[in-house]
C-alpha cells in the first residue's frame, strides 16, 4: 500500500484536523514495513484509545506485536485489545518499542469524555508518565493533542499552549525529534494546514509530538 492509501485507510473519522494527525504518525512507522515479516513480532506498540480507528489492526495485521488500551471496544483486528482505563491499569515498565496515542491524552480523566468514570484533573500527566514508563529506552512516543485556541468544553478536552505542552507533556526530559502544528484553515475547518507556533496558539490548532526517551 502506499503512505496515502495507508493514512485513508486507517482513518475512520477524517474531520478536521485527524488526516494531519494520522499523516504524522505514520510517517514515523512506514520505515517498520521495511523489516522481513518473521521478525516484526518483536516490535511491541501500545495504541492508547485506539477506538475510531484501524491503525492497531492495520499494523497487526502486518505482523507487529500491537496491544490497545481503551475503555470502548471497536475492531481491533489481531492486536491485544485490554478494556481498561489507562488511570488504573498498569503494563510493565519499558515493554514497549512505540507507543501511539492519537488525540487521546487530552482527555483522560475528564468527566464528559466518552463515558469515563475515572475523574482526575491530571489524568494527562499521569497518563504521560505511564507511557514514559512503559516505553524501552529509545523507544518512540508518537502523540497529537489540540493546541491553541479551545472549541469544546474542558470538562470534555483540555488545550495545551507553549506552557502547558511542557509543564504536562514535555516534563519528563524527552529527547524531543520533532514538533509540528497544524492551524484549521479560515476558507474550510476541515482542512489544517502547517503553521508557525506563534499562529497556531490563536486559532483552532493540533500539536503533533515525536518523542524519544533516552537514559537520563
Amino acid at each position: 500500500m502506499r503512505f496515502s492509501e495507508i493514512v485513508n485507510y486507517v482513518m475512520v473519522n477524517t474531520l478536521y484536523e485527524r488526516s494531519r494527525e494520522y499523516e504524522f504518525v505514520i510517517k514515523y512507522l512506514i520505515p517498520l514495513l521495511t523489516l522481513p515479516k518473521g521478525i516484526r513480532y518483536s516490535i511491541k506498540i501500545l495504541d492508547v484509545g485506539g477506538a475510531d480507528s484501524r491503525l492497531s489492526k492495520f499494523l497487526s495485521g502486518e505482523g507487529f506485536d500491537v496491544y490497545v488500551i481503551d475503555i470502548l471496544e471497536d475492531d481491533y483486528g489481531k492486536a491485544k485489545f485490554v478494556k481498561e482505563n489507562i488511570l488504573t491499569y498498569e503494563f510493565p515498565n519499558e515493554f514497549f518499542n512505540i507507543i501511539i496515542a492519537i488525540s487521546t491524552i487530552e482527555h483522560v480523566g475528564l468527566p464528559d469524555a466518552y463515558g469515563q468514570e475515572v475523574i482526575d484533573s491530571v489524568g494527562d500527566v499521569k497518563t504521560v508518565d505511564k507511557i514514559y514508563r512503559w516505553l524501552k529506552v529509545g523507544g518512540l512516543a508518537l502523540i497529537t493533542l489540540p493546541f491553541g485556541k479551545p472549541h469544546h468544553p474542558p470538562t470534555f478536552e483540555r488545550v495545551y499552549n507553549d506552557k502547558s505542552i511542557w509543564d504536562r507533556i514535555l516534563y519528563k526530559g524527552w529527547d524531543v525529534v520533532e514538533i509540528k502544528y497544524y492551524c484549521q484553515s479560515s476558507n474550510d475547518p476541515h482542512n489544517f494546514y502547517e503553521c508557525s507556533i506563534s499562529e497556531a496558539l490563536t486559532k483552532d490548532s493540533c500539536i503533533c509530538l515525536a518523542l524519544r526517551k533516552i537514559e537520563l
